[in-house]
């Protein structure tokens, strides 16, 4: 005999419930989220040591890309599938913890898809431009002018593409998600609440890296760390949507 057959009311709780399959779906999504990001980690840093190359001038990393097109080529595809698994994983999560109907994470379903979409816009570049721009580069017959404009078209898409995929993408919407996940996760009676507080200080830690755009410095051990710090947080949540019960 159940609680239904009884005509016992079960009340609403924020439990995975019978969203498990979705729970599990979002979960297997963050973790493969995480790997595919360090497929992209380890090619890249080991073929133009990414990310610290991103502050390398054009005469430095437009060589390097020529040299390497194909780990460039396969390791930013990575990093592309990385940013779009971002979408689903943010249209998942509200009813993966069975709070599809919560405004707080209905809105964070919109943030975290536009972080996603902002990141690929800025990730495309390395696989649509750059390659081009370093063929012209190193080209032996191309003329002086030739290798200027494809320095500056570097340095300008650098600027506003790479602007547009950090700092609005990487930075901002990430780290409001982030937050946005992290405070539902803190009345959530399924999962530990120390994951909401952790993802809550994940989120603010990326949302400090916004001081660039205000002429401060946050410097490259404290961006790096921040993305670190974000996607270990992405870990422990993905394992426990993967440990969720139904009831």
């Amino acid at each position: 005999m159940t609680a239904k057959t009884v005509g016992i009311a079960m009340p609403e709780s924020r439990k995975i419930g019978s969203n498990v399959v979705v729970a599990r779906l979002a979960g297997s999504a963050l973790l493969l989220q995480f790997a595919v990001f360090l497929v992209a980690l380890i090619v890249l840093g080991s073929a133009i040591n990414w990310p610290a190359s991103l502050g390398e001038p054009a005469a430095v990393v437009l060589p390097l890309i020529a040299q390497q097109a194909g780990a460039v080529a396969a390791g930013y595809f990575s990093y592309f599938l990385s940013a779009l698994l971002l979408v689903p994983i943010a249209l998942l999560v509200p009813t993966a913890l069975a709070e599809d109907t919560n405004p707080l994470l209905r809105a964070s379903a919109f943030i975290g898809a536009t972080a996603g979409v902002l990141k690929l816009f800025g990730i495309a570049r390395w696989l649509v431009l750059m390659p081009s721009l370093s063929s012209a580069y190193i080209d032996p017959s191309a003329s002086a002018a030739t290798r200027d404009t494809a320095a500056m078209l570097y340095d300008a898409f650098n600027r506003y593409a790479g602007g547009i995929g950090e700092n609005l993408g990487v930075m901002l919407f990430s780290g409001l998600w982030t937050i946005c996940v992290g405070a539902a996760l803190l009345r959530s009676e399924r999962l530990p609440r120390w994951l909401g507080w952790a993802g809550v200080a994940a989120g603010a830690l990326l949302l400090v890296g916004l001081v660039e755009l205000f002429g401060i410095d946050a410097g490259a051990l404290y961006l790096t760390g921040s993305g670190v710090v974000w996607q270990l947080w992405m870990i422990a949540f993905g394992v426990a949507l993967l440990r969720a019960r139904a009831e």
